[in-house]
């Protein structure tokens, strides 16, 4: 069963935010971020991977027209590795990693407007960090690119579930267009789960307990990819919200707080392209692995790892 997140104004008074972060796990803010700031980074980043004819001809590229061609060929970040593709052999792949160590996309992870929302919503923390670690997730339209169901903490469990995700739409997506789906009120159901997955994990070595791709995880760190399924056993009738998320709009969400992403069937052909950034508070404890900028890559000694770059 579908329902629709809700949504809050950026002038909402903080203790009404704070309260609704906490009750809900997750937060739908509109008109975080500047439009324009957002269109622009939008029209950067396909300008820099459009050689790889990834656009269709003779369209603007702040639109992102898909081009109709291969969906294989313009893999990218977090969905390359799953159909056998990497910087070798896919040159949209390659430029989209490259993209995220541009100038234009680390000054657009740190404007001052989504730091000053998130010092807004946890007053409680003596100081505000942002993770390096962060993808450009790009989906190509009618393909099957959804990220299946999951909570981060999955994959930030070197530290206690205190982090803080903003996922950034960069351009408008709609409820057709691939954007996240939340499970309701679903924190308590991510926190049971991962206490579940410590108590299996505890005799496993220290590296191990903290991956998300250990030998008690599903693939790659999912928990289930039947997200019907899921919500009416685990989440015990619990619904999926959809949202309409438009350029400027952050979502914010605890980090076991359990969502995936629909498909992006957009009648327009446009690419969804989003970005997802967690914060921290440096002086407590947080997971370090974070701490540096990564690309996905595929190699051939395990079938998948990590490449970090400082």
């Amino acid at each position: 069963m579908l329902g629709w997140l809700p949504t809050y104004s950026v002038d909402t008074p903080d203790n009404v935010l704070q309260e609704a972060l906490q009750r809900d796990g997750v937060l739908h803010i509109k008109n975080v971020i500047p439009r324009e700031i957002v269109l622009e980074t939008r029209r950067q980043y396909f300008e820099y991977v459009k050689s790889t004819g990834v656009l269709k001809e003779g369209t603007d590229p702040t639109d992102g027209i898909f081009c109709g061609g291969d969906p294989l060929d313009f893999a990218g970040p977090g969905v390359a590795s799953q159909v056998g593709k990497n910087m070798e052999n896919c040159e949209y792949l390659k430029l989209s990693v490259q993209a995220g160590m541009e100038s234009f996309i680390n000054e657009f992870a740190r404007n001052p407007y989504i730091a000053k929302v998130v010092s807004r919503l946890k007053p409680e923390w003596n100081d505000v960090i942002l993770f390096k670690r962060q993808l450009l997730r790009s989906n190509i339209p009618h393909v099957s690119s959804a990220t299946k169901v999951h909570m981060d903490q999955t994959f930030l469990r070197a530290a206690p579930p205190t982090s803080l995700t903003a996922w950034v739409p960069i351009g408008d997506i709609g409820p057709l267009s691939g954007g996240l789906l939340y499970l309701e009120s679903s924190v308590p159901i991510g926190l049971e789960i991962e206490d579940e997955f410590t108590k299996m994990n505890k005799d496993l070595s220290e590296a191990e307990r903290m991956s998300a791709f250990n030998v008690n995880m599903l693939e790659r760190g999912f928990l289930t990819p039947n997200v019907v399924k899921f919500a009416q056993e685990e989440g015990k009738g619990r619904r999926w919200l959809a949202s309409n998320y438009e350029a400027g709009d952050v979502v914010f969400h605890h980090p076991c707080m359990i969502h995936c992403s629909a498909n992006n069937t957009d009648p327009q052909d446009r690419i969804r392209l989003a970005t997802d950034l967690r914060f921290a508070d440096p002086t407590q404890e947080y997971d370090y692995r974070w701490a540096n900028k990564y690309c996905e890559l595929r190699v051939s000694l395990n079938g998948c790892g990590f490449v970090r770059f400082s």
